[in-house]
């Protein structure tokens, strides 16, 4: 009988699934890590939406459940999010990952930093009223939304382009790992994948699955790789 062979990486790394919102694509961001074998899973902050777990939906629970199982045997690293904040002694005792700020590693003699990266958004520290209001507003939204959520993602991907925020936190990271002597880093919380290089460091975003175009990235021994996928 033919069983599924599964993909290998080293490194695997996926972010911002709102785990709680009607938009998250928990079910498919799963998919992809079950589809892959690999040495080391890096959840890049914002796995959850908020500190209300009343929110959480039977595929958020299954994706819960499935990193703690994975966790047992594998590497699992937590990047907190500024969503994630204060979630660091339930996530260690519900999945047994470990939580990190700031998770640095070396591989292939170089060293890599991975960080949510809304230490870099300005806008968000500046205005913390202003961003809570916000989130209260889209999250009113995604409950009267069309059930495609199409104005949802339609205002997510506009407020994010309206602050130019992937380019800041690009710079501001890049900078970041600079200073720490990080040949790559990588970052969530734009929602926008992206990879471009500054200062001789390689910068890359996961992206995120809340949208209809998710991504993730691999680590391998030839190259980092963004992927991209379609979800409903």
């Amino acid at each position: 009988m033919a069983t599924n062979k599964k993909l290998k990486t080293h490194t695997l790394i996926i972010s911002d699934i709102h785990l709680g919102t009607s938009v998250s694509q928990s079910k498919e961001a799963l998919a992809i890590i079950k589809k892959y074998s690999f040495n080391k899973l890096i959840l890049l902050g914002d796995v959850f939406e908020s500190l209300n777990f009343k929110n959480l939906s039977q595929d958020g629970w299954e994706f819960l459940s499935y990193i703690g199982k994975l966790s047992k045997t594998k590497k699992v690293r937590w990047v907190e999010g500024n969503h994630d904040t204060g979630l660091s002694k339930i996530v260690s005792a519900l999945v047994g990952a470990k939580i990190k700020k700031v998770y640095c590693w070396q591989y292939k003699k170089e060293k890599y930093l991975a960080i949510h990266g809304h230490q870099f958004d300005r806008f968000l520290i500046d205005n913390v009223f202003i961003s809570y209001a916000a989130t209260v507003l889209y999250n009113f939204l995604q409950k009267i939304d069309f059930k495609d959520k199409r104005m949802s993602r339609y205002v997510k991907r506009k407020s994010k382009g309206w602050l130019r925020i992937s380019e800041k936190i690009f710079r501001s990271a890049v900078l970041y790992g600079k200073l720490r002597g990080a040949k790559y880093v990588f970052c969530g919380h734009t929602h926008k994948a992206m990879e471009k290089t500054r200062f001789g460091v390689k910068y890359y975003n996961s992206g995120c699955w809340t949208d209809a175009s998710c991504a993730y990235i691999t680590i391998d021994e030839n190259e980092i790789k963004i992927h991209k996928v379609i979800c409903s």
